[in-house]
């Protein structure tokens, strides 16, 4: 071995400050902050003639109306969905039939089978009324009694 090998490396000696730093604290900070300020307003500006920041002069926009119209709209589709789950249905096909030619409606899609039928059924209900199929069954017994005087 030699000789250098055996030398540990050299110790690099610590210094001992007596007093406060405070001061030269305070200006370090007070230098960040200058450059950092200086650097973001310059990086602001850079960026407002870039195009990437855009800043107004106060102008707003009324967007209430076609948000409350959205709003509007969505609460009455689950206002209609609520009422078509509480509406009862036969589950008679033929009973739904009738029910379906009664509204206008066409008794059978092609591919639908009787539980479509009965939900198309409570779909139609729930948009015009549980009520629309007594009276149009009113209006037929009416209508078969006239023809039949």
């Amino acid at each position: 071995m030699s000789d250098e090998e055996d030398m540990a490396p050299a110790m690099k000696k610590s210094r001992v400050f007596y007093g406060s730093l405070e001061e030269k604290e305070r200006e370090r900070l007070t230098l960040e902050a200058a450059s950092s300020a200086v650097t973001g307003n310059d990086a602001v500006k850079a960026g407002i003639k870039a195009g990437n920041i855009n800043i107004s002069s106060g102008e707003t926009m009324e967007m209430e109306e076609r948000v409350s119209e959205r709003q509007q709209e969505a609460l009455a589709e689950f206002e209609r969905r609520r009422r078509a789950r509480q509406i009862t249905v036969s589950t008679d096909d033929a009973e739904v039939k009738a029910g379906l030619r009664a509204l206008g409606e066409p008794i059978t899609l092609f591919g639908e089978g009787p539980a479509d039928r009965r939900e198309r059924l409570r779909s139609v209900l729930s948009v015009v009324g549980p009520d629309a199929l007594k009276k149009s069954r009113k209006d037929e017994d009416r209508a078969k009694r006239s023809h039949d005087e």
